[in-house]
């Protein structure tokens, strides 16, 4: 697991749910490096101790996680990515070939999935994720983020899913503006 996912969810932690659940849940790990890469079971038992410690699902708890990443760790850290693809629907279009092959080129033992995106017309696309982790429910929340930092609203389906027994999952992501307020 890459070493950014610990730091933002710290900083989810400490943001969302106050300094002191981030510092109990914390207790003990190493210090985390944004350029490291380590075992999946230490996030597993991070996101599991958080749960408890805040009697949110895990499920849940990662969910809401990835909109924060999405909105304020990537989009902060990695500007660039953001800015060249302009809206929701070419980010997400991107992403595997801009973000992961890179993670993958400087961090070999980071690992993160592959992620299969097509279009389904201007404003949607489809996202097959397979992984060992089964962390969908961080990727919903990361394209729901990532929709709310370019202003936009989703729609998410996800036809199938790996937490009820399909081997890999699938989200429809629909992308619409979200309305103005006045």
């Amino acid at each position: 697991m890459h070493g950014v996912i610990f730091t933002a969810f710290d900083d989810f932690l400490t943001e969302r749910h106050g300094p002191d659940v981030a510092a109990d849940v914390f207790a003990g790990e190493p210090r985390y490096l944004l350029s490291g890469a380590y075992d999946d079971e230490r996030f597993a038992g991070v996101l599991a101790h958080a749960a408890a410690r805040t009697g949110i699902d895990s499920g849940d708890l990662l969910e809401e996680f990835g909109v924060f990443a999405a909105q304020q760790t990537f989009s902060r850290l990695y500007p660039a990515f953001f800015a060249v693809s302009g809206n929701t629907h070419q980010f997400l279009l991107t992403v595997e070939s801009r973000i992961h092959e890179l993670v993958r080129a400087t961090i070999p033992q980071a690992k993160p999935p592959e992620l299969f995106v097509t279009e389904l017309g201007p404003d949607a696309v489809q996202i097959l994720y397979g992984s060992p982790r089964k962390l969908c429910r961080l990727l919903r929340g990361l394209a729901e983020g990532t929709a709310r930092h370019y202003g936009e609203r989703t729609t998410i389906e996800e036809p199938e899913c790996m937490l009820r027994g399909d081997r890999t999952c699938r989200f429809e992501v629909r992308l619409s503006p979200v309305a103005d307020a006045g």
